[in-house]
Parts: structure tokens; C-alpha cells; sequence
């Protein structure tokens, strides 16, 4: 008797440990669903910031080695000069939760509905949208950005250099 009191405690104070260290759950946090209306809604969310949308998938090597690129990225702008999304185009909802932990992101990610693909034209990713402060689409570029041109680019666009 006194052991299993003995585990439970034990049990309890690994717990209250990881809660206090902010451990998370081993259970990513499910993915909204988001058709077209959504997506552009997210987008247009973004007018006063420079919007970067990132459509990848979990199982598309070039999407996941530009992921921490893309982690960075976030990092370096303040909420108030860029809103960066990513739309994952995962048919598996449990695949793509899972990378989102794997990798850490610190952005919004949502999980595209198949209108999603013919709207945006997605033939093939990972592929990459960036919008200037006023919502006018500056860029559409089809393969992975390193975090280095992205800053660039970013940089030039809150300067007002790229209009």
C-alpha cells in the first residue's frame, strides 16, 4: 500500500514538474480546417503587416527543410510588421499536427480543404506568397526560401523599397 502512494506522489510531482517547465503533451493540437473564404479571410488579416502564406506538407522534403527557416523568420518581426501562415496541404490532419510539433512553429497553421488548391492554383510546393502591407500580392514563389533571402525581402517590403 505504501508503495503505490509512494508511485502515485512521485507520479504527481512529475507532472506538477512539467506543467511548471511548460512540457507539452505528447498530442499536438488539432488543426482548424480552412476552405478559401477562411484562407483569404486569414490573408486579408494581415493588411497593415507584410502577409507571408506558406503552403507545404509534412511529407514533402523541400516544405520540411525550409520549416525552421521559415520558425526564424517569425522570430525576427514583431506581431505588428509581419503575419506569417502556413496552409498545409496534408490530406492527413494527424501527419501534419505532428510536424507542426516536430519543428516548434510559432505561427498559425491551418489544414487546406481541397477548394483551397484550385483557388490558389497549387501545383506543386513547397510554395510561398508574400503580400505588402496594403494586401497587394508581391511574390509567388514555387520551391523553398532560405530565412536570409526572406529577411531580405521582408526588410525591403516594410522600407517600402518593394512595392
Amino acid at each position: 500500500m505504501k508503495s503505490i502512494k509512494s508511485i502515485m506522489r512521485i507520479a504527481f510531482l512529475c507532472t506538477a514538474f512539467a506543467v511548471v517547465l511548460g512540457v507539452q503533451s505528447a498530442v499536438a493540437e488539432p488543426l482548424k480546417k480552412a476552405d478559401t473564404a477562411e484562407v483569404i479571410k486569414l490573408i486579408n488579416s494581415g493588411k497593415g503587416k507584410v502577409t507571408v502564406v506558406n503552403f507545404w506538407a509534412s511529407w514533402c522534403p523541400p516544405c520540411r527543410e525550409e520549416l525552421p527557416d521559415l520558425k526564424k523568420t517569425r522570430a525576427a518581426f514583431s506581431g505588428d510588421d509581419l503575419l506569417l501562415l502556413g496552409v498545409s496541404v496534408d490530406e492527413n490532419a494527424a501527419a501534419a499536427e505532428k510536424a507542426v510539433k516536430e519543428f516548434g512553429l510559432n505561427y498559425p497553421v491551418v489544414l487546406a480543404e481541397s477548394d483551397v488548391y484550385e483557388t490558389f492554383g497549387i501545383k506543386s510546393i513547397p510554395r510561398l506568397l508574400i503580400y505588402n502591407t496594403k494586401g497587394k500580392l508581391l511574390v509567388d514563389h514555387v520551391g523553398p526560401v532560405s530565412f536570409k533571402d526572406l529577411k531580405v525581402l521582408i526588410d525591403q517590403v516594410l522600407k517600402g523599397k518593394q512595392k
